[in-house]
């Protein structure tokens, strides 16, 4: 049997020297996590109630921005649903922007799958009951949810909540999005949504399909990779539950119906699950939440912990005498009696163009891909020479990936997909990985822009590289044309982009000049010292 290891960073987060201290009257005791429009942060309000304070980006000032935050605050507060985290207050008229909502703790859907791999039938049944229940809350409050998917499930102990209506709307609201764009994820968009931009309550039962199919099998819905891929296959090929109980398999097909004519009302699902009691007495849905982090009580248990500097000042949040070493990881979850757990983890809308309903992955390209990887390996957990352990910025990219898979590993344009298959390393879990390469054949002698992101928002000093691939026909000889480039650091949400042959870092007469075929991109999680465990693969041809 395969050991899944994972080392998928803690959720909670320590300050920051330029972190506020203080929002609303709110005193900020960690970092929760990152999402496409700002940062949630863990905050204490003064009666003692910890709540998931999210706080739009400064750069996110627009007309459109904030009236998609406005959106957010009115149709959180709307809602009051036992499967929902409630509205505890917010802050519209000047900024910083922010958003509290009650802390739910517990880890979400693709956290747990990532720790203990695919759920168990009967699991994913109550589960998806749950979830059918909670839909139809929603539903009959003239909301749909429009973005869910395992990231925004969070499984608390008394049953799953639904969470980051940032791009939901209601029945009577203009959706707020960019023309020839839709909001939402690949793989979790119906088919109707990708044609017609047109969305009703029957999307969220497609998204409600993929999200317990990933449940289920481990593996994204409809496959990982360029979202163009994604987008077509979500629209022509059926949902991939192999492997998955038949029964299971069958209410989550029915589910993701091409016509959402075919499909059940959220408010169905339950009875079609036919499941005996609720989800928080399911035995395998308890051990989910065995590593969950308890949240420090009060300000001076958080300064202990090192999630809160000392000397972190309440009014500007600049450390006002330096901070001693935080406490070890190993240290905090002894103290706190708990394991590393998630939290409100709140992403953007995805906008992105469309595939042509001719077929193939063809589109623009500055299309993106979109990645939700497996379990993942911890780092040195593959073979290959040692190097010495380093901090800070890394310089030159080592890798560390000895399997032959790896090593054969290429990009095929007739379905956007990189074979063989190769596990990649657990950190990408929390990014909302996404990357781009041309989606129309590059000219030869011409150049490629190729990129990277973090949909879900990049952690601090994470720093990914490309490596590029030449056709296999051009390896025949000693200098191969594999070549990568320097460490790049991920911000925020934003786009890495690479140039080739520009920013590769090899002398230029090492790298091939652009020549018929097929081209691999494959993309590195960089770690201090060097070393780089692959987190995504892509590629594009030349004519």
């Amino acid at each position: 049997m395969h050991t899944r290891i994972t080392t998928e960073r803690p959720t909670m987060e320590a300050l920051r020297a330029g972190d506020p201290a203080e929002i609303g009257g709110y005193r900020l005791l960690a970092r929760l996590g990152a999402g496409g429009m700002g940062q949630v942060y863990l905050g204490l309000s003064p009666g003692g109630r910890h709540v998931a304070l999210k706080v739009i980006r400064a750069d996110f000032d627009s007309p459109e921005a904030l009236a998609r935050f406005r959106r957010e605050v009115a149709t959180v507060g709307e809602l009051r649903s036992p499967f929902t985290a409630a509205l505890v207050g917010a802050g519209l008229d000047a900024p910083p922007y922010w958003l509290a909502t009650e802390y739910v703790q517990g880890p979400t859907l693709s956290q747990a799958v990532a720790r203990h791999g695919p759920l168990p039938a009967a699991t994913c049944l109550r589960l998806m009951a749950a979830l059918g229940e909670a839909l139809a809350d929603v539903h009959a409050r003239g909301v749909q949810h429009r973005d869910l998917k395992p990231h925004n499930v969070i499984l608390a102990p008394d049953g799953p909540r639904l969470i980051d209506f940032g791009i939901a709307r209601g029945d009577d609201q203009t959706a707020i999005t960019h023309t020839g764009a839709a909001p939402g994820t690949p793989g979790y968009l119906a088919p109707e949504v990708i044609r017609r931009q047109w969305m009703s309550p029957a999307a969220d039962v497609f998204a409600l399909a993929g999200t317990v199919a990933y449940a289920a099998t481990g593996r994204p819905p409809f496959g990982a990779g360029d979202a163009h891929a994604v987008i077509y296959r979500s629209v022509h090929e059926p949902i991939d539950v192999a492997g998955a109980d038949p029964a299971l398999a069958g209410l989550i097909a029915r589910c993701a119906q091409k016509d959402p004519a075919a499909r059940p009302a959220a408010g169905q699902v339950p009875a079609l699950c036919g499941v005996p009691g609720a989800i928080a007495d399911d035995p395998a849905y308890r051990r989910l939440l065995d590593r969950t982090e308890v949240p420090p009580p009060d300000l001076p248990t958080a300064v202990a912990y090192g999630l809160v500097p000392p000397g972190h000042d309440r009014a500007t949040g600049v450390l006002t005498r330096p901070a001693p070493e935080p406490r070890s990881r190993r240290t905090l979850l002894g103290m706190i009696g708990g394991g590393a757990a998630a939290a409100v983890v709140v992403t953007g809308v995805l906008l992105f163009q469309f595939l042509p309903r001719s077929g193939g992955a063809a589109g623009s390209p500055s299309a993106s891909g979109t990645a939700r990887s497996g379990a993942g390996r911890s780092p040195g957990a593959t073979g290959g020479a040692t190097r010495p352990a380093g901090a800070g910025t890394p310089t030159d990219v080592f890798s560390k990936e000895t399997d032959a898979d790896f090593a054969a590993m290429a990009w095929s344009p007739k379905d956007g997909r990189c074979a063989p298959a190769v596990r990649t390393e657990a950190s990408v879990q929390a990014l909302g990985a996404q990357w781009t390469a041309p989606r129309e054949p590059a000219a030869p002698r011409g150049s490629a822009d190729v990129g990277f992101r973090a949909a879900d928002g990049a952690p601090d000093a994470y720093y990914v590289a490309a490596e590029m691939r030449p056709p296999v026909a051009l390896r025949g000889n000693r200098v191969t044309g594999i070549v990568t480039t320097r460490p790049v650091v991920l911000k925020g949400s934003d786009w890495a982009t690479l140039h080739y042959p520009r920013d590769f870092t090899r002398p230029k007469d090492w790298a091939y000049d652009l020549q018929a075929g097929t081209w691999t991109v494959v993309w590195y999680h960089v770690h201090p010292n060097g070393d780089a465990y692959y987190i995504g693969c892509d590629g594009f041809t030349v004519s």
